[in-house]
């Protein structure tokens, strides 16, 4: 397993996720790193002239030592356990750019950043994230605690799906929690569709049943989006875990239907899990 990346930008979201993310590292075993991207104005020029503006490398030096004081801050004799990084250019590219490193097992985000319009569920920064990660990426809401709650995921039979399920597992055994696995059958199935959906759903978590965790199956009849929020809300999950359609022509189709929903407008802590490539 490889390090967990947090980005922090001083908002209160921002300062959730790296809670989150500290917890879950701690839980896991590895390294936790917190970014935070910095870049010129697009504007330095005063009525006296240019804006004398501080070199890249001060700029950087800048930055790690704003973000030191948000960790020792948040995590206080757990700040050490923390590295902290600078990253030069748009938060989401700096981000992104993170996540596509061979050592980055995760990356955890706050859904709304610093200036984010607050009627918005998802901020540019968040969704860009979710959209394009080459890793899994948690956004988080409020200040869950990862041991508190089930992991609630939805299956499908798809690759993506098995890809998010496995890495939901390896997370609800470092965290202690169990796993919640949903599956909604078509709208107006009939019995004989319910009970082949629920031998479906039996047949897919079945390779995880050595697995050291608590395990329970729920078929939901009706429209997959609003099922997990149903479960989700129900069980008290810490997360709602969903898988990724993968890499396809269409680049608006990246997420799928159900993860672009829950992306959007779940009101609950998320991770968007992208389709193996490996």
């Amino acid at each position: 397993m490889g390090e967990i990346i947090v980005g922090v930008d001083g908002s209160q979201g921002s300062r959730s996720a790296l809670h989150w993310a500290a917890r879950t590292a701690a839980a896991r075993d590895v390294g936790c790193r917190a970014i935070a991207a910095w870049q010129y104005p697009a504007n330095a020029v005063t009525p006296a002239g240019p804006a004398r503006l501080p070199g890249p490398e001060e700029m950087d030096e800048r930055t790690c030592d704003a973000v030191r004081t948000v960790v020792r801050e948040e995590l206080d004799a757990d700040a050490d356990r923390v590295e902290v990084e600078a990253g030069r250019g748009p938060a989401a590219s700096v981000l992104l750019a993170a996540a596509a490193r061979a050592d980055t097992d995760m990356l955890v985000v706050g859904a709304r950043g610093l200036g984010g319009f607050a009627g918005l569920l998802l901020g540019s920064v968040s969704q860009e994230c979710v959209e394009h990660s080459s890793c899994p990426v948690v956004v988080l809401r409020g200040d869950p605690d990862p041991s508190d709650g089930p992991i609630v995921i939805g299956l499908d039979g798809s690759e993506g799906a098995a890809h998010a399920l496995a890495w939901a597992i390896d997370l609800a055994e470092a965290t202690g929690v169990p796993i919640v696995a949903v599956h909604a059958p078509i709208v107006g199935a009939n019995n004989a569709m319910m009970d082949a959906s629920r031998q479906a759903l039996e047949r897919w978590c079945a390779p995880n049943a050595a697995r050291t965790i608590t395990f329970e199956m729920r078929i939901e009849q009706g429209d997959a989006r609003t099922a997990l929020e149903d479960v989700a809300g129900e069980t008290g999950a810490a997360l709602l875990v969903v898988g990724t359609r993968g890499l396809g022509p269409v680049r608006g189709l990246l997420l799928g239907s159900v993860a672009g929903y829950v992306a959007r407008y779940s009101d609950r802590p998320i991770a968007i899990v992208p389709r193996s490539t490996g």
